[in-house]
């Protein structure tokens, strides 16, 4: 399955021709500190090489991960359009080399680009809707389900060969855990178990995915 051209794909020449003008380019390296939860900017971002994380964490410490930033994408926008303080925080993956474009021009190619525009709202569209199926998980699924609905989120691009795929690398517990608001401890206990039924295998730093629709349907059983 196909995901979605990125931001900055949709965007004809004349808008990016727009946006490059006005931008600033910058490198992050691994975990370094794009955005930070709270902080007062309101410039938007652009990732253009590279990926990253919106995340926060808990009192306790624990991280919650909100959604991974691939190239191409916008991130921030949300400061940029309500002017109010970072919702979550942005790191990076890696090394990551992103564009910040400042708040003043952000709104002024919203107001004067609307191809610009109308990629911003399918785009809040998108997030809204995924934040949607988020809090609906969260209220209603049990761990193992969580796990396994986030699996197959991570699976979706891949080629599948007799329902089977694999994910390289693959993602931590620690990862899981902080996508599906919970545990390492609980991620590595529902590893295991759908690793004992045949489903997933680690190997060679890879995840394969033995039975997706077997594992589909464990999803949607009722505890």
């Amino acid at each position: 399955m196909k995901s979605a051209p990125a931001f900055l794909a949709k965007l004809p020449d004349s808008v990016l021709t727009a946006l490059a003008a006005r931008w600033v380019e910058r490198t992050y390296q691994h975990h370094e500190l794009i955005i930070a939860h709270g902080d007062s900017g309101c410039d938007v971002f652009f990732l253009l090489e590279g990926d990253a994380r919106v995340t926060l964490f808990s009192h306790d410490g624990r991280e919650i991960a909100y959604r991974d930033v691939e190239p191409g994408e916008i991130f921030g926008e949300l400061a940029g359009i309500d002017g109010k303080v970072r919702s979550a925080s942005v790191v990076a993956l890696g090394q990551a080399r992103t564009a910040r474009l400042p708040v003043a021009a952000f709104r002024d190619i919203v107001n004067n680009h609307p191809a610009f525009a109308w990629a911003l709202l399918e785009h809040m569209s998108v997030q809204l809707r995924r934040m949607t199926d988020r809090v609906y998980e969260f209220s209603t699924l049990v761990v193992r389900q969580r796990l396994i609905h986030e699996l197959l989120r991570l699976t979706a691009e891949s080629t599948l060969v007799f329902g089977r795929a694999s994910l390289d690398p693959a993602p931590t517990h620690i990862e899981l855990a902080a996508k599906i608001s919970t545990h390492r401890e609980a991620v590595s206990r529902e590893m295991s178990s759908l690793a004992k039924r045949g489903l997933i295998e680690k190997r060679d730093g890879r995840l394969i995915f033995h039975d997706l629709p077997a594992l589909q349907a464990l999803a949607e059983q009722d505890e």
